[in-house]
């Protein structure tokens, strides 16, 4: 019962995604859920003790994806939203997914974070 409500609620995730106000020059936050996808059942704790290797891959992906200020100002404010919308282990996607997957993910990782101010600190591309 479980597994079907955390897939409901990934589905509303989505649908609430495709129609953010939040384009992200070349990245939007629908094609961020995409990629995070792999990750779910690990971010809901339904899956294994450790991401898998599609999910480090998408991790991977997703950080390659990260090419300007802007871009991580937006994906900043989509990672707010999925981290507020889907029932996810905060702490697996800020420490374990990187240590694990030895990947430097270039956004804040905490729904209170103010993304306006975060993005100043990288260089711009």
């Amino acid at each position: 019962m479980t597994s079907c409500w955390s897939l409901l609620a990934f589905g509303i995730v989505i649908m609430v995604l495709i129609i953010s106000p939040y384009p992200t020059n070349g990245l939007t936050c629908d094609e961020t859920a995409g990629i995070l996808n792999p990750c779910q059942d690990f971010l809901v704790g339904n899956g294994p003790p450790t991401p898998s290797a599609s999910c480090c891959g998408a991790m991977k992906e997703l950080v390659s994806k990260v090419t300007s200020r802007q871009v991580r100002r937006d994906l900043c404010k989509c990672m707010k939203q999925i981290i507020l919308a889907f029932p996810i282990d905060v702490g697996k996607l800020q420490y374990i997914i990187p240590q694990y997957c030895k990947v430097t993910i270039p956004v804040p990782l905490d729904p209170n974070a103010d993304c306006s101010k975060y993005a100043i600190f990288f260089s711009s591309n």
